[in-house]
């Protein structure tokens, strides 16, 4: 399951973090192509707003084997009419057991309509011991090197070179299937869906469900291949497998909840106590209780401040 993502490299940054070897062997950085849809960078990225993803230059009719292209999280209908944001159909996850006789999303991977999703990380809640317990969330990502914190960007590197290639921050690649669905005005909307399977021992205690993962160059070279079958491309996705130690991952607040809320705050790591680590419902209760106390206390500050700037009232003699 992936139902917020976050994403704040800029374009320029995005091209160098999804470099790849062409056919001559050759690193390269890759180019944007045209998009009627803008991607913005934002910690709390959610369906119906917009990443980036790679697709086959040969696609676009691009000299470039690769080319990044702005889409929007959650696959358009084809038969949808109207406002393309307001289709009522959860289409930001498709099920990978499903994908052959969807008939949502099996027509466009016929076509070979493959995309990778790229962020750098996404987040996922589990659940309490009860009902009533407030369900924590998580934010997952690529691990990285010793030194570099998923919610530091100032520990993150910004190199590139022919020779060795992107040295910042390691992006998370997922399956993706896109399709494009055209406007009364014309326009020409790409939207995707993120491929999900059955999650194994590495998230299981987080959640069943979780994005297919696209780990080395060989894998998306083989899933950006337009001429595979669609048997042949399930096939492939379902000898994907997570590892330990390709995923790292650390517990974030709950203002992520809200997909209005864009704070770069939204990934921060929250570091419980042991005791709040056993009980995560005394953990999320702290933590609100924190925020609740700082909150009165600039409250309070700003009430003192407006109550200095305010006029003196001369008292009767």
């Amino acid at each position: 399951m992936c139902g917020r993502a976050a994403c704040s490299l800029n374009p320029d940054t995005l091209c160098r973090a999804c470099d790849y070897k062409d056919a001559t062997g050759k690193r390269r950085t890759t180019s944007w192509t045209k998009s009627d849809v803008e991607y913005v960078p934002s910690t709390n990225i959610g369906p119906k707003d917009v990443l980036p993803c790679l697709v086959s230059g040969s696609y676009f009719q691009k000299e470039d084997e690769r080319v990044l292209c702005s889409m929007m999280w959650s696959m358009i209908p084809p038969w949808h009419e109207g406002d393309y944001r307001r289709h009522n159909l959860s289409t930001h996850n498709a099920r990978l057991e499903n994908l052959k006789s969807s008939k949502l999303y099996s027509p466009p991977l016929r076509k070979g309509q493959r995309c990778i999703v790229v962020c750098e990380g996404y987040y996922e809640w589990k659940a309490g011991k009860t009902k009533k317990d407030p369900k924590q969330p998580y934010y997952i990502y690529a691990a990285q090197e010793k030194e570099v914190r998923a919610d530091d960007p100032t520990t993150w590197k910004d190199e590139w070179s022919e020779e060795s290639g992107w040295k910042g921050f390691k992006v998370l690649k997922m399956a993706g299937i896109f399709n494009k669905f055209k406007t009364a005005e014309g326009k020409t909307i790409y939207s995707c869906t993120i491929v999900t399977t059955k999650s194994n021992s590495v998230l299981s205690w987080l959640h069943d469900r979780v994005p297919v993962f696209l780990n080395t160059e060989q894998d998306s070279q083989v899933w950006l291949n337009g001429e595979l079958s669609v048997a042949e491309a399930v096939n492939k996705l379902n000898k994907l497998t997570l590892s330990d130690g390709d995923l790292s991952y650390h517990t974030v607040s709950t203002m992520v909840n809200s997909v209005l809320c864009k704070n770069v705050d939204c990934r921060k790591e929250i570091k419980p106590t042991a005791k709040e680590k056993s009980n995560p419902t005394s953990f999320m209760a702290s933590w609100l209780k924190r925020v609740s106390a700082e909150s009165a206390k600039r409250k309070s500050t700003e009430t003192e401040k407006d109550d200095d700037k305010s006029p003196k009232i001369a008292k009767k003699k």
